[in-house]
């Protein structure tokens, strides 16, 4: 089963999506990106942080809020050493852009240990 984190690295970006990293203790930014790599080494450089999806805001919504992108969905990332691949994302806030990415993730998953269950006749 693919580690929930990653799928969900590589879920966004393939959206467009920009990833803000932040460590989950103390709140330091550790990136902004539209890159796996960097996205995938800055989440693994500390044991929590928080996974923002964010898109650039239209002129309508930054004259309204002075701000450049709008955040769209946050997920908690926790990595333990002996944990299960789904847990690594222990919480998130439910929306349509983190239902749709859980729906993916599931599907993804399921599909591909459907694929490797042994056929019995």
């Amino acid at each position: 089963m693919k580690k929930a984190y990653l799928h969900n690295i590589k879920y966004a970006i393939n959206k467009g999506f920009r990833l803000v990293i932040r460590d989950g203790e103390d709140g330091e930014l550790l990136t902004k990106t539209y890159g796996y790599k960097e996205a995938k080494e800055a989440i693994e450089s500390v044991d929590f942080t928080y996974i923002k999806w964010q898109r650039p805001t239209t002129e309508a919504e930054q004259e309204d809020t002075g701000h450049l992108f709008k955040t769209l969905a946050v997920f908690a990332v926790i990595l333990e050493y002996d944990q299960e691949p789904q847990e690594t994302i222990s919480d998130y806030g439910v929306n349509e852009y983190s239902e749709a990415w859980s729906d993916a993730y599931d599907k993804e998953c399921y599909q591909s240990a459907e694929q490797r269950l042994p056929i019995r006749l």
